[in-house]
């Protein structure tokens, strides 16, 4: 039997209006329920022209949709053998393989939010680089980095395929000397430098939030980001969640690890298909199922005639 992954995406991915599109069903209406009632607030207008493009907007809206989605799939008895986030996407994927509960999810994304806007600001951001391969990187951004302009190489994405992040004024200059060989090489649209040790301290004040959460072993295995390990404890999750926001994540290899799982069919959770596409590019006998561009009803249909072969 082929064997399915659930996918969890990150930000970037996000647009107004995310959760306008969720199954208008009793599933959705419970969760929705129980979100307003921890948030205290309807969750429905995270996704608004005033509050997506905050860090708490995003980042609540990101995991209230993948968590919602997911829930209708295992509704029809659709459950992944393995489990696997972006950055934000590992809360969504913490709930999927049962190590957090969604009020406890919802708490800790909401604080996650809220720690990395207190880090951010004008001053700092993130860039994307496509076509530069990790040796020429490593050597441009020890180029750069210094204390007064600090840059590091963040996600790691596909294998010419990095972010950077740190300081606008080092980014730039990173950014300048990438595009000598690079396809592309922007900044992103952020104003926090995510996944780099300028986050130690955010990640550190999350584990001791996460200490005081009910934190279960997952039933599935779960693909930690910091390590792109398949992992089977609680406490290794959430050493994860904690601190790959002050880490790389390790996409590509990633990847890697779920085909040598013996993964075969990849449902990508709304919004966007970015991790798909990056799976995509390595791993050609897949079956991929975004979910942005699959009706529910299709992926179900289309899993359950994949996975038996």
């Amino acid at each position: 039997m082929n064997k399915i992954a659930f996918l969890f995406p990150g930000q970037g991915t996000q647009y107004e209006g995310m959760l306008d599109d969720l199954p208008q069903t009793t599933l959705t209406s419970s969760l929705l329920e129980r979100a307003q009632n921890r948030l205290g607030h309807d969750p429905l207008l995270l996704d608004d022209k005033e509050h997506i493009n905050t860090s708490v907007g995003t980042q609540l809206s990101l995991f209230i949709k993948g968590v919602v989605l997911e829930a209708h799939l295992e509704e029809e008895k659709i459950y992944p053998h393995v489990v696997a986030g972006h950055s934000i996407g590992s809360f969504a994927a913490a709930v999927a393989a049962k190590v957090l509960s969604f009020e406890d999810g919802l708490h800790i994304v909401k604080k996650r939010a809220e720690l990395m806007d207190n880090v951010g600001g004008e001053d700092y951001g993130m860039g994307v680089i496509v076509g530069v391969n990790k040796e020429k990187l490593v050597h441009i951004v020890a180029s750069v980095h210094s204390e007064t302009t600090p840059v590091y190489i963040a996600n790691e994405n596909a294998e010419d395929q990095y972010t950077v992040s740190g300081k606008r004024i080092g980014i730039e200059v990173v950014l300048e000397k990438a595009r000598k060989q690079a396809s592309k090489a922007k900044f992103l649209n952020m104003t926090v430098p995510s996944h780099c040790p300028l986050m130690n301290d955010v990640g550190k004040t999350l584990f001791g939030e996460l200490e005081k959460c009910t934190i279960s072993d997952p039933a599935v295995p779960f693909i930690g980001n910091k390590r792109a390990r398949p992992l089977q404890t609680g406490s290794a999750v959430k050493e994860d969640l904690a601190f790959n926001v002050s880490h790389p994540v390790l996409w590509h290899n990633c990847s890697t690890i779920m085909k040598e799982l013996g993964v075969k069919l990849f449902v990508e959770m709304a919004p966007g298909h970015v991790l798909v596409d990056l799976i995509k590019r390595k791993y050609s006998e897949g079956h991929f199922f975004p979910l942005s561009s699959f009706s529910l009803d299709d992926v179900l249909f289309l899993v359950k005639k994949y996975k038996s072969k």
